[in-house]
């Protein structure tokens, strides 16, 4: 990752990884699909999503460094056959985290105030934010 003038990478250098890592997240979360119970989840939009990172080098190691929050939507439909009765969708807000992060804390809200909607908002709390760490 070392520059040319930095032979070796024993100097302090840092190279920003901003956007690379913006659409890394979005490509990764946007992949997130979950079947539980009786209902399939998928992650399909991420929103909002600010922050840096940056890798740095000092004395040939490399450290990577990062710290973002954002908000990414969710859906889930029904696995039951028949069953059109059952559908929601809802976000969930990720709370600043960053390289030293071993849990992601998260708020999910959905926009179906039912008995099984409340059960998928469980789910996602549980399983989507799992995953999204």
């Amino acid at each position: 990752m070392g520059s040319i003038w930095n032979k070796g990478n024993w100097h302090w250098e840092e190279k920003q990884y901003n956007d690379w890592a913006k659409q890394y997240l979005t490509q990764t979360w946007c992949n997130i699909k979950v079947n539980k119970g009786e209902a399939c989840i998928e992650v399909y939009e991420v929103k909002e999503l600010t922050g840096t990172a940056s890798v740095t080098i000092r004395k040939q190691k490399q450290t990577p460094m990062f710290e973002f929050e954002g908000e990414v939507y969710w859906r889930a439909k029904s696995t039951r056959v028949g069953d059109d009765r059952s559908s929601c969708q809802g976000k969930i807000k990720v709370h600043e985290f960053n390289q030293e992060d071993d849990e992601l804390q998260t708020d999910v809200t959905c926009g179906t105030d039912t008995e099984w909607a409340n059960n998928v908002r469980r789910i996602v709390q549980n399983e989507v934010s799992d995953l999204l760490l």
